[in-house]
């Protein structure tokens, strides 16, 4: 069994070992918790380019204390966004998928509110990363192999096409764009000269927006979503995140008595159908833009709340790409979550950065809480769950896209309900029902195995082959144990 496990006073749980070194360092330099998640977001978005970065979004969850500490900033569609056009075509990549990106202003509110150290300091990291070069990874050569056919028409190509596992990689535009950032303030990038060549960038590629999209976008501090449980308090990003998808899912397993099941039982797998389609249903009819929605998320946690709720079958999500890391400084415990949505996102670039195509959320139809429309917010596969249990504080977060609630869900389980330690909840077999509703399929790893039913159609993977990958941070009293999926090419580091 591959165990990816430390433990100590502090440390970092990656996708990348250069993002897990750098916020070890700022650790080391005496910097915390929110210092450090800056240092690795801005080299994660260098090394791992296809996953996450100044084109896209970012949601932060974790505890300080006694206190939970939740930030979303997800950006909306632009203003000269076409949603007629937009469901006709169903595009997965180009102008007509681009909002407008967050993370940088996740970055200013978590550095302002919470940071010890300067932008120029965290920062400095990633600019050498992009300056001088790193050589790329595995996962960015399969990326770029996996999108190179979807994206090759599009401004991507000159930066990504052709790229192979341990080519150095230099991106000098991304560069200065974060050294523009780290020495003239986040602020720029929303405000400043840098966003005026930000937005004249994006129109040159077809995206309908002005400087006002990026001028008017907000991130916020937020009510994480609350539930009691099993003697335990669980927490959950609200909408426009799937966050409510997690603790529907986690509400069934205790409701329906799903923990009646052995772990390799085969009808456990079965079990599950019928709660996450009418999970994902639920996600799909009714969440979205907060503005937009007709029920209060908040009164909705329970599977038992959703479960008659009428529904009917959209296109949902589909698949996605992200990267999620964790890093504690011996008394925050903090997970941070980035995405461009699919592998590079739209194929568009911007600053030396690839552009999110998280507009490609939107449902394909009217009349939904989450139907397209100029300057909304998309549903958002993002989400990070918390768990206190009165003596320790876990983290759970993962890359997952549209399965995220699930991946949650079966590290909870196999926590909490398997009693399984945290290496061997990471590495255990997992089911994922990547067609969650309508004419189901589920992908299984060996040796769990299930039977093809009328609804069900089960794919057998490799070891290691479904979706996803999970990190998990179980603070105690005195130290904290970091837990990275064996799935992932990243590591978890502590001191």
């Amino acid at each position: 069994m591959p165990v990816k496990i430390a433990q100590g006073e502090k440390g970092v749980s990656a996708d990348h070992y250069l993002a897990v070194k750098a916020g070890i360092e700022i650790l080391e330099q005496g910097g915390n918790a929110f210092d450090a998640a800056i240092a690795v977001s801005s080299v994660l978005s260098v090394v791992q380019p296809q996953m996450g970065g100044p084109g896209g979004d970012g949601f932060l969850l974790g505890f300080l204390g006694q206190e939970v500490i939740a930030y979303s900033s997800s950006g909306r569609s632009p203003s000269g966004f076409n949603p007629e056009r937009f469901i006709q075509e169903k595009p997965v990549a180009g102008p007509l998928t681009v909002t407008v990106p967050g993370l940088v202003y996740l970055w200013g509110m978590v550095n302002e509110e919470y940071g010890t150290l300067p932008l120029s300091t965290l920062l400095k990291p990633a600019i050498s990363l992009a300056y001088n070069g790193f050589r790329a990874g595995w996962f960015l050569a399969l990326s770029v192999r996996a999108r190179r056919d979807i994206l090759s028409n599009y401004r991507w190509a000159e930066y990504y096409m052709g790229l192979s596992h341990g080519d150095l990689v230099v991106n000098r535009d991304a560069g200065k764009t974060l050294r523009i950032i780290a020495t003239r303030g986040w602020n720029e990038f929303y405000h400043g000269r840098l966003a005026e060549e930000l937005v004249s960038e994006l129109q040159e590629q077809g995206v309908d927006l002005g400087l006002e999209d990026f001028m008017e976008h907000e991130g916020f501090r937020v009510t994480p979503l609350k539930l009691e449980l099993d003697g335990r308090t669980f927490y959950e990003l609200p909408p426009n995140s799937q966050g409510i998808t997690t603790l529907n899912l986690i509400t069934a397993l205790h409701e329906l008595g799903l923990d009646r099941y052995g772990f390799n039982d085969p009808q456990r797998i079965l079990a599950w159908s019928e709660p996450v389609e009418k999970s994902y249903l639920f996600r799909d009819n009714f969440i979205g833009d907060p503005d937009y929605m007709v029920v209060n998320p908040y009164e909705y946690l329970s599977y038992e709340k959703i479960k008659d709720a009428k529904t009917f079958a959209t296109e949902g999500l589909g698949g996605g790409d992200t990267t999620f890391f964790i890093v504690s400084d011996g008394e925050a415990v903090v997970g941070f979550i980035q995405s461009l949505f699919h592998p590079f996102g739209s194929g568009l670039m911007m600053g030396g950065f690839p552009v999110q195509n998280r507009g490609i959320g939107f449902a394909k139809t009217k009349g939904l809480p989450n139907s397209p429309a100029p300057r909304k917010l998309p549903l958002h596969t993002l989400s990070i769950l918390g768990i206190d249990t009165g003596e320790d504080k876990y983290v759970i977060g993962c890359v997952g896209g549209d399965y995220r609630p699930q991946l949650h869900l079966r590290v909870y389980e196999n926590l909490f309900i398997y009693s399984m330690d945290l290496a061997e909840a990471l590495d255990a077999p997992r089911f994922i029902y990547t067609k969650p509703y309508v004419k189901q399929t589920v992908e299984v790893e060996p040796p769990l195995n299930t039977v093809e039913t009328g609804r069900i159609s089960p794919v057998l993977t490799r070891p290691y082959g479904t979706h996803g990958h999970v990190h998990v941070a179980i603070r105690k009293k005195e130290y904290v144990v970091l837990g990275n999926d064996p799935r992932s090419e990243g590591i978890a580091t502590a001191l």
